[in-house]
């Protein structure tokens, strides 16, 4: 049951309060001034203070002073007890932080439905707290599996090239030592040579992956059509391959290099998989009432049903040699951020599609109305 204590120096008025309070299940504590009001505050952590201003010793507004410097009961709620005609002790005490105050005589309605209201809203920022720390627990705890998994990783994955390194190495010298192999020593150093590569570019992947936390995200006006054809011209795009932009994408609050990255990683991804003389990859976005979700198609290899789920995860590539298997985790994570889902839908040998989605309510916020939908001219960029 929750604890009321009450700091009052008349007897008859503080014995009232205590057996109208003790009546609604309340456990109450008594003080007659506010220096023993503290210690009890100290010792018994009650929900709720109900105190009088004028008291020997140490009196309402003193004492509330000494509860406020104190870390164990500064969050105590306190309801001054105050005559009707001392409205500059009413004034001051509010001024000081106090949560309430009741005149008297006291009511026995407004003094029960005065303290419900603090106990209840008590119980509300209790239960905010509780929920916070829950999720912050839960926040640290996955931010450890991740810290764990990411160091488990990077061991693994540089062991392997730099085993490779090592034998390829010892190769060469072996090699050099005969004039006549020099041939298999160039092929060795270029071998070599692709392997330091590949090494430097998954530590160039990874760096990005570390950087991708809560406060690397900023909020800005961003034109998602203007960053798509941005990203495109950057890349290298074959001439036998066509990127088109079916219709406008929206103009959202958002993070514009991390949008950007998202582009740029599924469209290359596309880039790379297209097997077909002419290529296609297309561009689009739907609306719905809480999402846009975003599509990139291409005309590639496809990609196995097994593997839809795998290749999202750290590390994980089917079958290109080139790939570190980080960029769409990448994505994964800079979509979650945003509360949005990144899937894929594949047939195999005709085409691939990647969707995220990015919700309007919450982290985003969406300047444009969905009518960019009707909107039926398409962008069409190519080298």
């Amino acid at each position: 049951m929750f604890k009321i204590l009450i700091v009052e120096d008349t007897l008859t008025i503080r014995e009232e309060i205590h057996d109208i309070l003790v009546m609604e299940g309340y456990t109450v504590f008594e003080a007659e001034n506010g220096s023993i009001g503290f210690e009890i505050a100290l010792k018994k952590h009650p929900d709720l203070i109900i105190s009088d201003i004028l008291m020997p010793k140490l009196n309402g507004f003193e004492m509330y002073k000494k509860l406020q410097n104190n870390k164990t009961t500064k969050l105590i709620p306190l309801i001054f007890l105050s005559a009707k005609a001392e409205k500059s002790d009413i004034r001051a005490g509010m001024n000081l932080g106090a949560e309430d105050y009741l005149t008297k005589p006291i009511d026995v309605e407004d003094l029960l439905n005065t303290v419900k209201i603090k106990i209840d809203k008590k119980i509300l920022l209790a239960q905010e707290i509780i929920d916070k720390t829950t999720t912050i627990s839960a926040t640290l705890q996955q931010q450890k599996k991740e810290l764990d998994n990411y160091a488990q990783l990077i061991s693994h994955e540089l062991k392997t090239p730099l085993r490779n390194i090592s034998d390829v190495l010892i190769w060469i010298r072996e090699e050099l030592a005969h004039p006549i192999s020099s041939e298999n020593s160039i092929n060795s150093i270029e071998l070599l040579e692709n392997k330091v590569e590949r090494m430097e570019l998954l530590l160039i992947k990874l760096e990005q992956y570390k950087n991708i936390s809560p406060s690397s995200f900023k909020k800005n006006k961003i034109n998602l059509n203007t960053i798509a054809k941005k990203v495109i011209a950057k890349l290298q795009v074959p001439s036998h391959i066509k990127v088109e932009i079916k219709n406008k994408l929206p103009t959202l609050f958002a993070d514009e290099i991390m949008l950007e990255k998202v582009f740029e990683i599924l469209i290359q991804n596309a880039l790379d998989h297209i097997d077909k003389k002419k290529g296609l990859i297309l561009l689009a976005c739907e609306t719905t009432e809480e999402d846009y979700l975003f599509s990139i198609k291409d005309n590639g290899i496809g990609i196995k049903t097994k593997y839809h789920e795998k290749i999202f995860e750290m590390f994980q590539t089917i079958d290109s040699n080139n790939s570190t298997g980080i960029g769409l985790s990448i994505v994964k994570k800079i979509i979650s951020y945003y509360n949005g889902e990144v899937k894929v839908e594949s047939k195999t040998n005709k085409e691939t599609i990647f969707y995220f989605s990015l919700p309007k309510k919450g982290t985003m916020k969406a300047l444009l109305t969905p009518d960019y939908l009707k909107n039926k001219d398409h962008d069409t960029l190519s080298n």
